[in-house]
């Protein structure tokens, strides 16, 4: 179906620390979520912290009050990523004194607690955390070799030096492969689990926007309006009252009123703004990324009668469901570039162009930022080559020397 005969509608219904080499060795290809969750040592936590999950291992190990007090230190100092924030001689100092514990019996706690949780939490540095997941997993000589190659050559993998790594290991291409293949399989933040799920797991979008007999319809999503109405007692009183009611109850009963009205106000606000929006990103809709229209704050707000602060704020941590995702309503707010046909491209789109381009590369020999930029090119999109260089390092992709492969 053709973009013309494609027409759309709107719905009135209201339907339902830092470590070394962690930049320069890019993960982002191959790991993903799904890798860790298949570790047969780790079961994926139900909506939990980090902290929470530990806290909840440690509690059904029978340990002494002593060496629960260090591992409830260790544990609050575990950071986000799963690593351990503090030196051991700093707990040295935080340890009431009446335990006179020493730095081995600490190191030995931090080796169970490293044992105990998922493969890598509790590590000081990169290369500890990868070399506990593979530890983690059974030994043969390809992890062995991994292993040996993350402890002592992780900077000659990260700079893709393999002629160098190929002669340190005495290796040929194809067990290098395979190392690179390993290394990068494992999760170089491995507490992040914990909080994607965490926060994937409140995320309730507002709206919604789906295609019904070839128009697309936008309508609020009704879970996530508060159910609010006044209470029948206080209704009641409202009609049989003569006039001869407590100020102080008039006054609250407007006053929900009014919060009521407020709520319900906000949400109308919502879906207007969301009408309008997708009016304008239709093709976003029908075509995805990279089709997307720039949109400034401005036009929505002349469109829909209000001032520009509001739809900062009805955009703002406001979600709506669409056949291609759950987006936020600012994502689709996005600066202009000119093509040479003339027409006006979304900073959005050029990225998700960039992007595109990059996934159909050789990855043997990856596009220069240069090439990219001859390439858009050729497709109508003049910019300069460090506008290519900012926007993939906004994408998280790494420079041409870090993404070729064997």
């Amino acid at each position: 179906m053709s973009q013309e005969e494609t027409s759309f509608e709107i719905s009135n219904h209201q339907e339902h620390q830092e470590v070394s080499y962690e930049h320069e060795f890019n993960w982002d290809d191959e790991y993903t979520k799904d890798n860790y969750a298949e570790s047969t040592d780790y079961q994926e936590p139900a909506s939990q912290t980090l902290k929470q999950y530990l806290e909840d291992i440690f509690h059904l190990i029978p340990i002494n009050e002593k060496d629960q007090a260090i591992i409830s230190l260790l544990i609050d100092s575990i950071n986000e990523d799963g690593y351990l924030e503090e030196p051991l001689d700093y707990f040295l100092a935080s340890i009431p004194k009446e335990y006179e514990v020493s730095i081995q019996e600490i190191e030995s706690l931090l080796k169970l607690l490293q044992k105990q949780a998922p493969p890598g939490i509790g590590a000081r540095d990169l290369i500890e955390c990868l070399t506990l997941q593979l530890e983690s997993k059974e030994e043969t000589p390809i992890h062995l070799l991994s292993i040996k190659v993350i402890k002592s050559h992780l900077n000659l993998l990260a700079s893709r030096d393999f002629v160098r790594l190929k002669k340190i290991l005495g290796c040929e291409d194809e067990v290098l492969r395979d190392v690179q293949k390993i290394i990068k399989s494992l999760n170089p933040k491995p507490g992040n689990i914990f909080s994607t799920i965490e926060s994937h797991h409140f995320i309730q979008h507002e709206v919604n926007v789906k295609k019904v007999r070839a128009k697309w319809q936008v309508s609020l999503n009704e879970q996530a309006i508060p159910k609010l109405r006044l209470n029948h007692i206080y209704r009641d009183l409202i009609k049989n009252s003569q006039n001869d009611m407590p100020h102080h109850l008039s006054s609250q009963i407007q006053e929900a009123k009014w919060i009521v009205k407020n709520i319900q106000q906000r949400f109308i606000t919502i879906l207007k703004v969301s009408e309008a929006i997708m009016r304008h990103q239709k093709d976003f809709l029908d075509y995805g990324e990279s089709m997307m229209k720039p949109l400034v704050l401005r036009e929505i707000a002349e469109e829909v009668g209000l001032h520009e602060s509001t739809i900062s704020r009805v955009t703002s941590n406001k979600y709506i469901n669409t056949p291609r995702g759950i987006y936020e309503l600012k994502f689709f707010f996005g600066s202009s570039i000119d093509s040479t046909s003339g027409n006006e491209l979304a900073s959005t789109a050029i990225r998700a162009k960039i992007k595109e381009v990059i996934k159909q590369e050789d990855p043997k020999k990856p596009l220069s930022d240069n090439e990219i930029v001859l390439l858009l090119k050729s497709q109508d999109i003049n910019i300069a080559r460090r506008t290519v260089a900012k926007y993939r390092e906004i994408l998280n992709i790494a420079p041409t020397n870090l993404r070729k492969i064997l």
